[in-house]
């Protein structure tokens, strides 16, 4: 469906793992502490181990939302929450990835999530190979302690794929389970 959709995701895995040095590590967020009601009818869900996919079969344009677990090594909450991974150590990761790309992969926003149930970092990057339509991403990590997903909202409007990730959000539930 979406020819870069998998070096998004593996971008915004290895962008966390980069961060996330510690000896050991986990995947995905403890069982039960994400709850959705997404996805709305006439999406299709696709589940592949631990991913899930939602794939719109009902809209004009082409849109999907991806959830994976992300690998996380330390206390990679209290980094995000004490400014330690910050939206703006992400942003030059950003520049980094898009001098790597030769200008494909372009980061044009991050910033940093913090609440009572997790902390997170959020991207908006836009994908664009040369002679093809540019492709929008909207990510959030979300993150408790030493445990992580990341989401990610792929369309090519750039308004669909931002409206998609809230909608999934608005329609998720995330505890904080001891």
């Amino acid at each position: 469906m979406f020819k870069h959709l998998n070096s998004f995701i593996k971008f915004i895995i290895l962008t966390s793992l980069c961060l996330f040095l510690a000896a050991c590590q986990t995947t995905g967020l403890k069982p039960g502490s994400i709850q959705t009601n997404f996805p709305p009818q006439g999406w299709q869900t696709v589940t592949k181990g631990s991913d899930t996919l939602y794939l719109c079969r009902t809209c004009k344009t082409k849109q999907a939302v991806v959830i994976t677990p992300a690998e996380v090594s330390g206390n990679v909450e209290g980094a995000i929450r004490a400014n330690i991974i910050s939206a703006g150590l992400i942003s030059e990761i950003g520049k980094s990835a898009s001098r790597a790309s030769g200008g494909a992969l372009k980061q044009i926003s991050s910033r940093r999530i913090t609440n009572a149930n997790y902390s997170g970092i959020e991207w908006f990057f836009r994908v664009q190979a040369r002679g093809e339509k540019p492709l929008y991403v909207a990510a959030r990590a979300i993150v408790q302690n030493d445990r992580g997903i990341t989401v990610a909202s792929f369309a090519y409007s750039s308004s669909i794929a931002k409206s998609n990730l809230r909608r999934y959000l608005a329609n998720t539930t995330i505890r904080r389970l001891p």
